[in-house]
């Protein structure tokens, strides 16, 4: 089977590999598209993937995004090769242009904000949702059929810490062996509230004190560490789950990072800037796996007691996350054995 795979955002890249690596295996022949945002290309090059590349981000105006999400759909109902079934994190744009080719499609979704999900509501033909996701009310909205959900329990950040292996050379990468590490808000996303402001400058100046992996989403933001000769920033994408697994404290301003930290038990703390979470990180906030301020005060005093509490690093037991990806490729195989 000819299966096409769209690629939007990094975080997505990891969650899409261990799939990809499944499917490859039982045969199926597959397509890859990307958008050109942030590192998701060099993250898809470095697993050998050499994609098709549509589109670029179009930043925060709503009139650019909205002309930029007609351009993409346009270049991928013209550009994309012929297959059998799409498959997406999110599924704003392969959902309607499988529609439209008269194909089925998978949409894969943890985010309760995304301003396009009511595109993939009408299109798409099976969802996959952690069990922790709120989609009753859409369920119900869109007519969605009991058969088209599937669920599993767990994280979509489990589907890739089941096979995690840490790079022992990991640090030899970095200027020093201790750091924190510090991700901005992504205040060019939709989900972002316009007036939002980054409070990455107020957290380098209560940390002048520790040594900071700083990893910018855009390159104006490396314009922030300037004048701080703590703070560092790589040259190129580092692996995530090992600047987790190495860091004493993750800070980041969005939810990739944070649950990714919190499920290998490393301090972890979202500074999101809006008063409302997503599900998932809200579950793990409750679970006591991660903490949420937007104070840098807070913030600091939650690093300092964490980080006396720590002890050495260990990569915890996986058995619970290599279940989660075990449930999630079954919940593939069973879709595509009914095409």
């Amino acid at each position: 089977m000819k299966i096409w795979i769209d690629v939007t955002n990094t975080p997505h890249v990891n969650v899409l590999m261990p799939i990809y690596r499944h499917l490859v295996s039982k045969g199926h022949e597959l397509i890859i598209t990307a958008r050109d945002f942030s590192e998701t290309i060099p993250l898809l090059r470095r697993n050998g993937i050499e994609p098709i590349i549509i589109g670029t981000h179009k930043g925060k105006s709503r009139l650019k995004k909205s002309l930029g999400l007609l351009v993409r759909y346009w270049q991928l109902l013209t550009r994309v090769p012929h297959f059998d079934l799409a498959f997406s994190l999110g599924g704003s744009y392969t959902s309607p242009i499988a529609w439209l080719r008269g194909k089925k499609s998978i949409t894969f979704s943890d985010n309760d904000f995304t301003t396009h999900k009511f595109v993939s509501y009408l299109f798409s033909s099976y969802f996959i949702f952690p069990s922790y996701l709120k989609y009753q009310e859409a369920k119900k909205k869109f007519h969605i059929k009991d058969a088209q959900i599937k669920t599993f329990d767990g994280f979509k950040e489990d589907i890739y810490i089941a096979d995690y292996k840490v790079d022992e050379h990991f640090l030899d990468q970095l200027p020093w062996k201790e750091f924190i590490t510090i991700r901005p808000e992504n205040l060019k996303a939709a989900y972002v509230p316009k007036d939002a402001v980054t409070i990455v400058p107020e957290l380098f100046e209560v940390f002048k004190d520790q040594n900071i992996l700083f990893l910018p989403r855009y390159e104006e933001e490396k314009k922030m560490a300037e004048s701080y000769p703590n703070v560092w920033y790589p040259p190129m994408p580092l692996v995530g789950l090992d600047v987790c697994y190495y860091t004493k404290a993750m800070l980041t301003g969005a939810g990739t990072f944070a649950r990714e930290a919190a499920l290998l038990g490393v301090p972890a703390v979202s500074f999101f800037p809006r008063n409302e979470f997503l599900t998932v990180d809200v579950v793990l906030q409750e679970q006591g796996k991660e903490f949420k301020s937007r104070s840098a005060q807070e913030i600091r005093d939650y690093v300092l007691a964490s980080s006396a509490k720590a002890v050495e690093r260990t990569l915890g037991d996986t058995s619970r996350s290599k279940k989660v990806l075990s449930d999630v490729l079954s919940i593939f195989d069973s879709i595509i054995k009914e095409q």
